[in-house]
């Protein structure tokens, strides 16, 4: 059988044994072998994909192929770069493709994930099955690698016997091995096998394999054993110290290992800082402190004078690509690093080989992931020289840009301001958050990064990449996100707040309100970015229009915002009503999907067929997500598949309808349109009565229990819908 893609898992447990065993072994579990690109791309498909956030990115981008994988799913808003790297990078790589030749060069701005993204994908490898390995091989050599060796040893032996026809010999040596190692019986004359043969002129059949020269012969057995591409391109001829113990001369003199029974053994990947195996960052190194022994290793210092210069053992094999051998590397900022390691880097990818330190000389084969991170004036600034040229043959460029969907910016800041103390219990020292701040700061982000267009406002293009399709007044046609994309130009999401500027705001906010409140607020945030950006943006007119943006698009922002949740907490019942409401859009969509009707409990029709338009379109139409009649279908098939994610990831029956944002709004708009009237409790704080005032109390509490803002500032809240008499006028 030949094999084309690796197959989803191995083994658990480490393989020990010899190398015959080994390829018994092998013929079963084809990864056992496989390359550094085809491991990678196993381990982060495996993890699977998030069917819901699937189909919002096929919306929001108009790519039915792009996919939301499972492991990287906490880099929000990034799936289109995460897709690329996966799927146009690795899948190919792994398939034996060109990018198999090619590192893999992340381009983004300060603080849009690079780094943290490398530290999850060190963690695919870390958690990956042991790997096995020639034992003794200080880069853990593929063990295929010892292939290799079949031609020299045979060579050796026939030498030794002093033998008048010397190539013969040598062929029966090799099927005499080839015997001990149980080929005969693990080698499928495929295809490729055949083709090999006939591009030897040789006859079809295992004894052929014998008479072919070195990377044929390798190449066949190879194939033969049901490997793909990508691992024939990946084994090469063995570490010094390898080599020597199959030959027996400077290690162990006299006392050769015999191919059969070499040992091999199991690795686990690890970063430690004492003995990275497989997995290597690099920081940028300066020329004046380059160390090419940091990259290659170097001489071994302790063995001088005690072993031949030609000793395996005269060399320390520690280098970082050494030591990210079958694994990863990864260049921190790699394209600021000299010449000299440039070099090296060309080598490792376009010869797969990586040089030995002096003085044993040569090279060792190198299979490793490339991964370089830099930001877009260094990479500027070395394609634009014209002696790096040959270096951009063997880069793949992947733009890394911030999120533009504000449901993505908003998990972001979150998960940033997760990490720190601030997020706490209040119990145990930490600082509460309103509800509000985290989508407001969200707007704000998306507000720096996106271009203006010219007769749509910022606020509805802001909305718009957060996956509504919406109308402007007075614009007849509708724009979908997708014209909005085409219309913006490829530096879209490039520059802009970044989310650490973010958390220092929003920090500097909650050390201030220790003791006072506890609390953060919109209002306190508003205030703390003019003072921000006017202490730290130097440039007037970027300064201008932050601030403006502050005092128009963001207010604007936060008043809607507040609006709505003062209104639903003046509803004793607006959860249980948005609930209900959920529960028959729900049952309705499903009907529709199905082309039934919705079911009673009793198990009877109720309803027309394929679901109630009527109510399910007076849901959708909300005019703040606006989904037209022709886009219905498509925006009811995300809703389910935000169910059934949600259903999946909780293992619970009872969904909510917050599952899915858009509905959310939805849903919410639609019960609130119902208590217009609660607007006259704050037209008068004099003409209020007894049970006003009771209504307003359990307003407050609503605001605590029901959407978490704190006793403080639920009444600061409160108190500016008193003072502010169009607060709760809709606009």
């Amino acid at each position: 059988m030949e094999t084309t893609v690796m197959e989803s898992s191995l083994p658990k447990t480490p393989f020990k044994g010899s190398f015959k065993d080994f390829l018994s072994f092998a013929a079963l579990h084809p990864a056992a072998c496989e390359s550094a690109h085809a491991r990678f791309f196993r381990l982060w498909d495996n993890k699977g994909y998030n069917d819901a956030r699937t189909v919002q990115v096929q919306n929001l981008f108009g790519d039915t192929n792009l996919r939301a994988f499972n492991a990287t799913k906490n880099f929000f808003g990034t799936e289109r770069a995460m897709h690329e790297m996966a799927v146009k990078y690795l899948y190919p790589a792994a398939m034996g493709g060109e990018t198999s030749k090619q590192a893999c060069v992340q381009i983004g701005p300060p603080s849009s994930g690079k780094s943290d993204l490398d530290n999850t994908l060190k963690g695919l490898f870390r958690n990956a099955e042991p790997v096995a390995y020639l034992k003794e091989s200080r880069v853990r050599d593929n063990p295929l690698n010892l292939l290799y060796m079949i031609h020299t040893v045979a060579a050796d032996k026939a030498d030794r016997e002093g033998v008048e026809d010397f190539e013969k010999r040598v062929v029966e040596i090799k099927l005499q091995i080839m015997d001990e190692l149980g080929l005969r019986q693990l080698i499928a004359l495929n295809s490729r096998v055949k083709n090999i043969l006939a591009g030897a002129n040789l006859e079809v059949s295992f004894e052929s394999i014998a008479r072919l020269g070195t990377e044929d012969f390798v190449s066949a057995i190879v194939y033969g054993l049901g490997m793909p591409k990508s691992t024939r391109s990946v084994v090469f001829a063995p570490e010094p110290m390898v080599q020597d113990l199959v030959r027996g001369l400077k290690v162990k003199p006299g006392k050769p290992i015999a191919i059969a029974d070499y040992p091999i053994d199991s690795f686990r990947f690890s970063s430690d800082f004492e003995g990275s195996v497989g997995i290597v960052d690099v920081s940028e190194v300066n020329p004046i402190n380059f160390d090419i022994s940091e990259w290659i290793g170097a001489e071994n210092l302790s063995m001088m004078g005690r072993v031949d210069t030609d000793d395996p053992r005269s060399v320390q094999l520690n280098g970082a690509f050494n030591k990210g051998n079958r694994g990863i590397v990864i260049l921190t900022e790699g394209l600021k690093n000299p010449p000299e390691a440039q070099r090296i880097l060309l080598e490792a990818l376009q010869g797969r080989r990586v040089r030995l330190p002096n003085p044993l000389g040569g090279s060792v084969g190198f299979d490793g992931v490339v991964i370089i991170n830099s930001n877009e004036s260094e990479y500027n600034k070395f394609v634009g020289v014209r002696e790096n040229e040959p270096y951009l043959d063997r880069f793949y460029r992947i733009w890394f840009p911030y999120p533009v969907e504000k449901s993505q910016a908003r998990r972001v800041i979150e998960k940033i301001w997760g990490s720190s103390e601030f997020a706490r219990p209040e119990s145990e020292g930490g600082v509460h958050v309103d509800p509000d701040v985290f989508d407001y700061l969200a707007h704000l982000e998306i507000l720096t990064r996106i271009e203006k267009h010219p007769s749509v406002p910022m606020n509805m293009k802001v909305e718009a990449y957060d996956g509504r399709d919406l109308r402007a007044k007075g614009m007849g046609m509708k724009l979908t996100v997708h014209d909005l994309r085409e219309a913006a130009s490829a530096r879209e999401g490039l520059e802009g707040q970044s989310p650490r500027e973010t958390a220092k705001i929003i920090n500097s906010v909650a050390a201030e309100v220790k003791g006072k409140g506890n609390t953060v607020t919109t209002r306190l945030i508003r205030e703390r970015l003019r003072e921000w950006f006017k202490a730290n943006v130097v440039d007037d007119k970027k300064r201008e229009a932050l601030m403006g943006l502050i005092a128009t698009e963001l207010d604007e922002v936060r008043n809607k915002m507040l609006r709505d949740i003062v209104l639903a907490s003046l509803i004793e019942s607006f959860p249980s009503e948005c609930e209900a409401t959920w529960q028959k859009y729900l049952d309705n969509i499903r009907a529709f999907a199905l082309n039934q009707s919705v079911k009673s409990q009793a198990g009877y029709a109720r309803g027309p067929v394929g679901g109630d338009e009527t109510f399910m379109r007076e849901i959708e139409t909300d005019p703040d997500w606006g989904v037209t009649l022709s886009e219905a279908p498509k925006f009811r098939a995300e809703v389910l598949a935000a169910v059934n994610q949600h259903l999946t990831e909780k293992r619970t029956a009872n969904v909510p309808y917050n599952c899915h944002e858009a509905i959310r709004r939805c849903i919410e708009r639609y019960v609130l349109k119902k208590v217009r009237s609660g607007a006259r409790l704050f037209s008068s704080a004099s003409a209020r009565n007894d049970e006003d005032r009771r209504k307003i109390s359990d307003a407050k509490e609503r605001l605590i229990k029901q959407y978490g803002f704190s006793e403080w500032s639920a009444e600061e809240l409160l108190r500016e819908a008193e003072e502010n008499s169009d607060f709760l006028v809709e606009r």
